[in-house]
C-alpha cells in the first residue's frame, strides 16, 4: 500500500516537451484496450479532438500501479494522474485547441503487470460552471461507487454545494453537501486558530517553550516554541514518517502519548528551531494537547464551543478515537484486489494535525471567517496568514497552519489533506472573497481537481496560465544545450540532507532524470542550463564551472534543494557483503536484516515488505522504500561497518547499530 504524505501544496501543471510516438494506438469510446507493462514500458494512445471538448476515461490497474500522462499535439504535457495503486486510475482533459492528443501509460516505480485502458466519454465541454463540475465529478457519480463533495464561494456567496456518488455503499447512503468528510491536514489551520484564541485569553504565548505546557517532553538545550511548531520549524521527529520505519501503517491505532514518547526518545533535534521548514504532524498533535491542558477542556469541546458553533458550522466535529461513530459522515474506501471496494479507516488519534470531520457547506462558512473574522478577529486572521520567516531570512510560504501563496495572479490561502480514505483541498482567494473546497472518499479522487473548479468559476479574475504568444516568445528565447553540454550534465546527483538521489542521463539527444526505483522522467530545456520536468511541477538547474564542467545542480519544487554531483563506483558482490548484517534502532526498538541475494543487497523487516538497497556513492545507499530512502553506513576505527544512519526527508538521522552475529 502506498501511504500518501500529508502535504500542503498548490497545483502547478507543467507544460513541457514530451516525445510522443507516431505508433500510438487510437483510443475509441466503448473499445477497451488491454496490455501489460514492464519496468521500462511507456505505452501511448492517441485521440483526435476538437477544441473545447471534455474527455474522461480510466486505466484499470489490474496488477500494476500505473502513471497516466496526457500530451498535446506539440508534445507538451498538460495532465498527469497518479492516485491509487490498484483499480481505476481516472483521467480527464478539457481541450483549449484542436489536435491529436497522446495518453501515456507507464509503471510507477518500475512495477510490472496488466492493465486495461477505457475511454468513457468524449463530448463538448459544458457551457456553465455547474454543469462543468458535474462533468469533472462523473468518475465519482452513481450508486455503485464512493463519491465526493464540492463547494464554491464566489464573492462571498455560496454558489455551489453538491455531493456526488455514495457516502456509504453498504446501506446505499448518497453523498450530499451535508455529508461529513475527513479533511485531514486541512485541520491544521483550525488548530492554529485555537492557539491564537488561547493567546488572546492570556493563557499562553506563541513564544512559549512547549515544555512550559508539556514539561515531560525532552529538553534539547534550546527552546522549541509554539510558534516553531505551528510553522513546521521545530526540529522534532515527524510521527507519520518515523513510525512506518518500524512497520506502523495508517490503519494502525495510535494513542495520544505516542508523539510525546517519540520526542522523549529522540536523541537530538533534526534542525535548530526556526532555521528550517520541515512539514511535521507531530507538532500539531502536541498543540492539540496544549489546547486541552491550557483550556481545561477536551479538544472537541473547545473547538466546537469556540470555533465551529460561533460560525454556524453545526455539522463539523472531531474524530478522536478508533471506531468512533460520527453520524452522517462518509465511509472511506480503497480498491479491492478482487475488484470493487473495501472499507478503510482514517487516522483517529492524530487530531490537531488531522481529525476534523466537516461538510461542503460548513467549509464555505470557514472561508468567510477569513473575510469577516467572526472568530479570532482581524488580528488573529493576520497572524494566521503571515508566512514564517526562517532564521536565515527566507520566507516559508506557510503561516500558522495554512499555506500562503499566489495562484494565477491571486493571493491564495491553501492546504491539502490526504488520509487513507479521503483526499481534500481547501483554497480561499481573499482579494476576490472566493474559494473552493473539494473532498472525496473514492480511491481515485484527486484533490488537484480544485484548480479546474476554480478556473470554471473565477477564470475571468485569474491571470492566464500562459498565452500562446508568451509560449512562442519563451520558445524563441531558449538557448538549447549542445551535445557537449548534455554530456557534461549527465551523472549522479545527491542531496545528502534530504536523502535525495537523481540519476541524469542522455538518450537520443534528450535529457532524463530518475530517482532510483522510480519512473524515469523526461526533462525539456528552458535554457542551456535549466530544464522542466515533463509531467511534474518541478525543474532543474545545472551550474557550469569555468571549464564548462557541472558539479552541482538545484532542484526547484516546493523549495530549492542543492544537489552535488558524485562519481559512484560499481560495487561487486564481495564488497556488498560487507554491508550485510542485522541492525537495531533503539528509538523504535526495531531490527532490519540486510542480506546479499543474487548479487543484490536487500533489506528485510518483521512487518515491512522486503526492498532492494542500491549503492549511491562511497558508503551511501538508496533504500527501495520511501520510509528508508537514504541509508548511510558508518565505520569504526578498524574500517568495519558499525551501523547506518537512515533518513526519509521529514525524518532524519535515525541510527541503526550493527548487531553482533
Amino acid at each position: 500500500m502506498r501511504i500518501r504524505p500529508l502535504l500542503f501544496a498548490t497545483l502547478a501543471v507543467v507544460a513541457a516537451v514530451g516525445i510522443p510516438s507516431a505508433n500510438a494506438q487510437e483510443l475509441r469510446i466503448g473499445s477497451p484496450i488491454a496490455d501489460s507493462l514492464d519496468a521500462e514500458a511507456e505505452h501511448e494512445y492517441s485521440l483526435a479532438l476538437d477544441a473545447d471538448r471534455f474527455v474522461y476515461g480510466y486505466v484499470d490497474q489490474i496488477s500494476v500501479d500505473a502513471v497516466v500522462r496526457i500530451l498535446d499535439e506539440d508534445g507538451e504535457a498538460v495532465r498527469s494522474f497518479d492516485s491509487p495503486a490498484r483499480g481505476p486510475e481516472s483521467f480527464h482533459l478539457v481541450t483549449d485547441k484542436a489536435g491529436t492528443y497522446t495518453i501515456q501509460v507507464s509503471p510507477f516505480e518500475r512495477e510490472e503487470g496488466r492493465y486495461e485502458i477505457v475511454l468513457v466519454s468524449n463530448e463538448p465541454k459544458a457551457s456553465t460552471p455547474e454543469a462543468f463540475v458535474d462533468q469533472l465529478m462523473r468518475p465519482f457519480t452513481g450508486r455503485d461507487r464512493p463519491g465526493a463533495v464540492v463547494s464554491v464561494l464566489r464573492h462571498g456567496e455560496v454558489v455551489l454545494a453538491r455531493g456526488y456518488g455514495m457516502a456509504n455503499l453498504t446501506y446505499g447512503v448518497p453523498m450530499t453537501e451535508n455529508t461529513g468528510m475527513s479533511i485531514a491536514s486541512i485541520s491544521k489551520q483550525f488548530t492554529g486558530m485555537a492557539i491564537l484564541l488561547l493567546e488572546q485569553d492570556g493563557k499562553l504565548s506563541l513564544d512559549d517553550d512547549i515544555r512550559k505546557h508539556i514539561p515531560e517532553l525532552k529538553d534539547f538545550g534550546t527552546p522549541v516554541t509554539l510558534r516553531h511548531m505551528l510553522n513546521h520549524t521545530s526540529g522534532y521527529r515527524e510521527v507519520l514518517n518515523f513510525l512506518p520505519i518500524a512497520g506502523w501503517n495508517s490503519t494502525d491505532a495510535m494513542t495520544r502519548d505516542v508523539p510525546i514518547r517519540i520526542i522523549q526518545r529522540q536523541p537530538n533535534l533534526q534542525n535548530v528551531p526556526g532555521a528550517e521548514y520541515n512539514y511535521n504532524n507531530t507538532t500539531f498533535m502536541l498543540l492539540a494537547t496544549v489546547v486541552e491542558r491550557v483550556s481545561g477542556m477536551g479538544y472537541t469541546g473547545f473547538m466546537e464551543g469556540r470555533i465551529f458553533r460561533p460560525l454556524g458550522m453545526n455539522d463539523t466535529t472531531i474524530k478522536t478515537h478508533q471506531g468512533q461513530v460520527i453520524p452522517n459522515s462518509s465511509q472511506g474506501y480503497a480498491n479491492a484486489r478482487e475488484g470493487g471496494y473495501r472499507y478503510v479507516t482514517d487516522f483517529a488519534s492524530a487530531y490537531g494535525a488531522s481529525g476534523i470531520i466537516s461538510t461542503a457547506r460548513d467549509m464555505a462558512k470557514w472561508m468567510l471567517n477569513y473575510r469577516d473574522a467572526t472568530v479570532g478577529g482581524h488580528e488573529a486572521i493576520e497572524a494566521l496568514t503571515t508566512p514564517a520567516v526562517l532564521a536565515g531570512g527566507d520566507t516559508t510560504g506557510y503561516g500558522l497552519g495554512i499555506g500562503i501563496g499566489e495562484w494565477r495572479g491571486q493571493t491564495l490561502y491553501g492546504h491539502g489533506g490526504g488520509e487513507t480514505s479521503h483526499e481534500s483541498y481547501f483554497a480561499y482567494f481573499p482579494d476576490i472573497e472566493s474559494g473552493v473546497f473539494v473532498s472525496g472518499s473514492h480511491p481515485a479522487f484527486s484533490r488537484e481537481v480544485w484548480s479546474d473548479v476554480a478556473e470554471a468559476y473565477f477564470g475571468d479574475e485569474l491571470e492566464p496560465a500562459e498565452s500562446e504568444d508568451e509560449e512562442v516568445e519563451a520558445s524563441a528565447d531558449v538557448s538549447a544545450p549542445t551535445a557537449e553540454q548534455l554530456e557534461a550534465i549527465a551523472g549522479r546527483y545527491i542531496a545528502e540532507r534530504e536523502g535525495l538521489v537523481i540519476d541524469v542521463t542522455v538518450e537520443d539527444g534528450h535529457l532524463f532524470a530518475q530517482v532510483p526505483n522510480r519512473t524515469k522522467r523526461s526533462l525539456t530545456p528552458t535554457s542551456d542550463s535549466t530544464f522542466d520536468f515533463v509531467d511534474l511541477p518541478a525543474a532543474m538547474t545545472f551550474h557550469y564551472e569555468a571549464d564548462n564542467s557541472v558539479n552541482r545542480a538545484t532542484r526547484h519544487h516546493t523549495r530549492d534543494v542543492r544537489l552535488d554531483r558524485v562519481d559512484a563506483a560499481v560495487l561487486n558482490g564481495d564488497q556488498l557483503e560487507a554491508f550485510a548484517g542485522r541492525y537495531y534502532n533503539a528509538e523504535l526498538e526495531t531490527i532490519y536484516t540486510l542480506k546479499l541475494e543474487d548479487g543484490t543487497l536487500k533489506a528485510f523487516h518483521a512487518r515491512n515488505e522486503p526492498f532492494t538497497v542500491r549503492h549511491v556513492v562511497d558508503d551511501e545507499f538508496n533504500g527501495g522504500a520511501w520510509y528508508l530512502r537514504q541509508i548511510k553506513f558508518d565505520r569504526d576505527p578498524t574500517g568495519a561497518i558499525s551501523g547506518f544512519m537512515a533518513s526519509n526527508g521529514r525524518t532524519r538521522g535515525v541510527w541503526f547499530q550493527k548487531m553482533e552475529p
